[in-house]
C-alpha cells in the first residue's frame, strides 16, 4: 500500500523530468545556426575593422590637403574613396544590428519557453514533494521497512527508499541547472541588447560623418569644375593614354604566348617525348605551353587570391577595375583595365608576387611601365618614374620596382595595378588581400 502511494508522484513526474533534461542538453550544444552566425557575427566584425582601417588610411592621405587652398583631383579622388569606406561601413552596421535582432528574437523565445517549462517542473516537484512527505514520513518508513517479510526483502524496501531520495534531489537539481541557463540567457540578451545600443550609436555617429563627407567633396568639385574644359580635355588625353599602354600591354604578352608557343613545338621535334611535360592552358582565343615549372608557379599565384600584397606599402584604391562614370565629369565614362591605388609621395611600386619580369618600357603619359610574368598569369605596374630592374629579371614577391611618379597638377601619386591570366584581365581588387 505504501509502496504503490510512494511510486506515483515519481511517475507523475518522470517524463517531465526526462524532456526538461533533454532540452537543457540540446541548449548546451550549439546548433549549426548558431555556429553559423557567430562565424557571420565574426565575418562582419574583421570587415568592420578593416574599412574603419582604410578610412584611417585616407583620412591620413587628406591631412597633407588641408592646408592647401586650391582643391585637386587626387583629394577629390581620396574623399570619394572615403565615402565609399564609410558607406560600407554604414552597412556593415546595418547588418550587425540586422543580426543582433535576430539573436534577441531568438533568446527571448527560447527564454519564455524554457521559462515555461521550468514553472511546470516547479508545480509537479512539489506536488510529488507533498504526496512524497505524506506516505514516507519516519513512522511510515519504519512501518515499511519492519513490515519486510525477510531480511532480504527489508534491505529491497530500505534500497528502494534510498532511491526515493536520490530522485528527488536529481530532480532538483536538473530544475536548480535549468534556472542557471535561464539567468545566462537572460544575462546574454542585456549584453546583446547594449551591443545594439552601442552599434545604433555608431551608426548615427557614422551617417553624420558621412553627410559632412559629401558636403565636403561637393564643396571641393564645385572649385574644380571652374575648370572644366581644361578637366575634359585632360580626360581625352587620359583616355587615349589608357588605350595605347593596354595595346602595348596587350602585344607584349601575345608575343609572349607565340614564343612560349614556338618554344614548345620546336622543342617537341627535337625531342618528341618530352612533350608530356608541357601543359597547354587555354586562353580566350589562344593556348599558352607551361613547363613544369611554370605550371607550379600558375598554381602557386593562384592559390593566393585574395592574399596578394599590395603593390604599395600604404595606399588606398581610388579608381576600380571595369567601366565607371567619371568622378567630375557628366556624361563620360572611364574604363580601367586595373585598379589605380594612391598612395604617398617618393613611394615605391613593389611586386605583388615573385616572378620574372618580361618588358619594361615608357610611354611620356603612363611613365615606366613594368610586366612580370608568374607562369601563364601575368602582373603589371605602371606610373613608375625611376625604374629599379631589368628584363629577365628574377623578382621576389615585395621587392621594390622604383619610385612612383606624382602628378603635381593633380596632386597626384598613385600605381596602376593589372593582373591578366593569359590574355583575360582580371579584377586586381579579387586578388589582393584585404
Amino acid at each position: 500500500m505504501i509502496k504503490s502511494e510512494v511510486r506515483s508522484p515519481k511517475s507523475e513526474v518522470n517524463s517531465r523530468v526526462l524532456l526538461l533534461f533533454i532540452v537543457c542538453c540540446l541548449l548546451s550544444i550549439a546548433s549549426p545556426a548558431q555556429t553559423t552566425t557567430k562565424i557571420k557575427k565574426e565575418q562582419l566584425q574583421q570587415q568592420m575593422k578593416k574599412l574603419q582601417d582604410e578610412i584611417k588610411t585616407i583620412e591620413t592621405a587628406l591631412k597633407s590637403n588641408n592646408a592647401k587652398k586650391e582643391k585637386s583631383m587626387g583629394e577629390i579622388l581620396s574623399l570619394q574613396a572615403k565615402i565609399k569606406s564609410r558607406e560600407n561601413l554604414i552597412g556593415n552596421i546595418n547588418n550587425q544590428i540586422g543580426n543582433l535582432d535576430e539573436t534577441i528574437d531568438k533568446t527571448e523565445v527560447e527564454i519564455s519557453a524554457q521559462s515555461t517549462e521550468v514553472e511546470k517542473m516547479k508545480a509537479d516537484y512539489a506536488r510529488m514533494l507533498r504526496t512524497s512527505y505524506a506516505n514516507t514520513t519516519l513512522q511510515n518508513q519504519t512501518a515499511f521497512l519492519l513490515s519486510s517479510t525477510s531480511f532480504y526483502n527489508a534491505l529491497h524496501r530500505y534500497n528502494y527508499l534510498l532511491k526515493i531520495a536520490e530522485y528527488r534531489r536529481g530532480q532538483a537539481k536538473a530544475i536548480q541547472v535549468s534556472i542557471d541557463e535561464l539567468k545566462q540567457k537572460k544575462d546574454n540578451l542585456v549584453d546583446t541588447k547594449e551591443q545594439k545600443e552601442n552599434l545604433l550609436v555608431k551608426q548615427t555617429a557614422q551617417k553624420e560623418e558621412l553627410e559632412s563627407e559629401k558636403k565636403e567633396k561637393d564643396a571641393a568639385v564645385a572649385q574644380l569644375m571652374e575648370k572644366e574644359k581644361k578637366l575634359r580635355k585632360a580626360q581625352v588625353e587620359k583616355n587615349k593614354a589608357a588605350a595605347q599602354l593596354n595595346g602595348r600591354i596587350q602585344a607584349i604578352i601575345e608575343d609572349e604566348i607565340r614564343q612560349a608557343r614556338k618554344k614548345a613545338e620546336e622543342q617537341a621535334r627535337k625531342n618528341p617525348g618530352t612533350t608530356k611535360d608541357v601543359s597547354i592552358k587555354k586562353g580566350t582565343s589562344e593556348t599558352m605551353p607551361l613547363t613544369p615549372a611554370e605550371q607550379a608557379l600558375s598554381k602557386d599565384f593562384s592559390n593566393n587570391q585574395g592574399k596578394l600584397p599590395w603593390p604599395v606599402e600604404r595606399g588606398h584604391v581610388v579608381s576600380q577595375f571595369g567601366k565607371h562614370e567619371h568622378p567630375l565629369l557628366k556624361n563620360v565614362m572611364v574604363e580601367n583595365n586595373g585598379v589605380d591605388i594612391k598612395t604617398e609621395a617618393g613611394a615605391d611600386a613593389r611586386t605583388v608576387f615573385g616572378g620574372t619580369v618580361v618588358s619594361v618600357f615608357y610611354l611620356p603619359t603612363t611613365q615606366n611601365c613594368v610586366i612580370i610574368k608568374h607562369g601563364e598569369f601575368f602582373t603589371v605596374y605602371s606610373n613608375i618614374e625611376t625604374v629599379a630592374v631589368k628584363t629577365n629579371q628574377t623578382i621576389s614577391t615585395k621587392q621594390s620596382l622604383g619610385k612612383l611618379h606624382t602628378d603635381k597638377n593633380e596632386d597626384l601619386t598613385k600605381v596602376h595595378l593589372e593582373i591578366w591570366k593569359g590574355k583575360d584581365k582580371m579584377d586586381p581588387e579579387l586578388w589582393l588581400a584585404n
